[in-house]
């Protein structure tokens, strides 16, 4: 997929979301079932504001009115996927605290959310920013600049970089590739290919639901997403350089997934799922191409 739809002003890759208030969103979604009073979005240009009472007052809104919007979710999720790639954590979801959105050339998501370590039994919040963008009906970009356990003091001056496509692996460059060959587990290219196990999709059906859904999110509404779940996994193959052990290859730092799974309602879906970094830490993208 292009970096066209990445462009942007330079101030635009580096200021802390907190600071832009001018390309704060100013809107509530207007669909959601949840009413969530209008301070919970409110465009905050006052020179004093007081960020502290502000996110106490959103959270506390956020937990009365029973949650963000379901996209704030989906990418919440895209960020602690992030962190448990690049930390070797399982932590699963709980629930988002506080975010800011804002829309430039595309959308960007600036989220704390909360997470549960099942090892432990213990919790922790972590931090993430989200950028998305759809380039025409058929293909999505999810790229994470950060992700990390929250801070105890506001960092100011945080930087979230664009990601460096010039530091993928060219293996991963270009265009989105199409379907699989048919004989993609047997032709010339057979050492690329390794199709996922039974047992191995349970094991990593969290993760793997969530590439799934952020392949509907491209073709449907975040809230009509809800009611295709739970997905039912059929067949996952993944896509590395050959160099890569089979026993790797799905938790390769980059790579690309073919998945075929089937929704709530019986409807057969096939999604292209290209995961690549540039190698810097909280950096992750997704790119998605999804068939009905």
């Amino acid at each position: 997929m292009g970096n066209g739809m990445w462009k942007q002003e330079a101030r635009d890759s580096i200021e802390e979301p907190t600071e832009r208030n001018e390309k704060l969103e100013d809107q509530r979604p207007q669909e959601s079932s949840s009413s969530i009073p209008r301070h919970a979005w409110v465009n905050r240009r006052e020179e004093k504001f007081d960020y502290d009472k502000y996110y106490i007052k959103q959270r506390a809104d956020i937990a009365k009115y029973g949650g963000p919007h379901p996209n704030i979710i989906l990418f919440g999720r895209v960020g602690l996927h992030c962190y448990n790639l690049q930390n070797g954590t399982n932590l699963q979801f709980l629930t988002v605290h506080n975010f800011d959105s804002w829309i430039t050339s595309i959308y960007s998501h600036f989220i704390t959310l909360e997470a549960m370590d099942p090892v432990g039994n213990s919790s922790c919040e972590i931090e993430t920013h989200v950028r998305h963008a759809i380039e025409n009906k058929d293909c999505l970009s999810a790229i994470t600049t950060l992700c990390r356990l929250k801070t105890t003091t506001r960092e100011k001056k945080d930087k979230y970089f664009d990601m460096d496509k010039n530091l993928v692996d060219d293996f991963f460059k270009g265009g989105m590739p199409e379907w699989m060959p048919e004989d993609a587990l047997t032709g010339r290219d057979k050492l690329q290919y390794y199709e996922m196990k039974d047992s191995k999709l349970e094991e990593e059906k969290g993760w793997l639901h969530l590439y799934a859904g952020l392949a509907l999110f491209s073709k449907l509404h975040a809230h009509a997403l809800e009611s295709t779940k739970p997905f039912e996994m059929k067949k996952i193959v993944v896509r590395t350089k050959e160099n890569v052990e089979s026993k790797n290859k799905v938790k390769a730092e980059n790579a690309i997934f073919y998945i075929s799974f089937k929704t709530r309602c019986g409807q057969d879906c096939n999604c292209i799922i290209r995961k690549t970094t540039d190698g810097r830490p909280g950096h992750l993208s997704l790119e998605v191409k999804c068939f009905l």
